[in-house]
């Protein structure tokens, strides 16, 4: 049953990828790089509050944060359903622009992490953080 899950995924990705005209992408170029920007800011965000909650230190936090920038496959699925519910056409060239957009960031901002923690920590300003001593009980 797998394969064919992976086939009919794997089609409904290329057949939306072909229904896309390319000239209507200028239509949703400032909405899908807005998008963008949000998810960054949210995704840096969430990974960061997960990061210190779970007592992380600030620059593990934001490696957390910047990993997990998606690529919002999933926004392709919900631009179909809306286009088949009539919804706005121009949901289809900002859902292609949005995942097109991140799938070329997601990589590039986590391979870029540790100087994004540098530049960031310089504006932030946040703590180092002490090293933790670890106890050792003696062995009797």
């Amino acid at each position: 049953m797998v394969p064919f899950r992976d086939f009919f995924g794997a089609m409904f990705f290329f057949s939306f990828g072909l229904s896309i005209d390319p000239f209507t992408l200028g239509n949703a170029f400032w909405l899908a790089i807005g998008a963008v920007i949000l998810t960054l800011i949210g995704n840096f965000t969430a990974g960061k509050f997960a990061g210190r909650r779970a007592v992380f230190s600030h620059k593990a936090s934001s490696n957390i944060g910047l990993t997990i920038v998606s690529r919002g496959e999933y926004s392709i699925i919900v631009a179909e359903l809306g286009i088949a519910g009539g919804l706005a056409v121009t949901l289809k060239p900002f859902a292609a622009l949005y995942v097109l957009i991140l799938a070329i960031l997601g990589p590039l901002v986590t391979k870029e992490s540790k100087r994004i923690y540098q530049m960031l920590n310089k504006i932030f300003k946040w703590k180092p953080e002490k090293p933790k001593v670890k106890k050792e009980t003696p062995i009797p």
